[in-house]
């Protein structure tokens, strides 16, 4: 089972793709590959934006929790 969830950013230096934790989102990370540090938030990025993802984070662990909740009651 996947233990979190992951968004995928480009290093700004080295332009590599990254996943990183949605925990981590608009905070500073360092790439693993260059060790550029870059924040996570893209400049255009506003809190409408915010808000759009954490209403798409809160419908997927909505899904994920159903979905989980079906597959104990089929395999009972």
């Amino acid at each position: 089972m996947a233990s979190g969830t992951f968004f995928v950013r480009d290093c700004p230096t080295c332009g590599r793709k990254l996943e990183v934790r949605v925990e981590l989102l608009g905070r500073d990370v360092e790439c693993i590959h260059c060790g550029a540090g870059f924040n996570t938030r893209e400049s255009s990025q506003t809190a409408c934006d915010d808000l759009r993802i954490e209403q798409i984070i809160a419908r997927a662990q909505q899904y994920v929790a159903s979905t989980q909740s079906l597959n104990s009651t089929t395999t009972e």
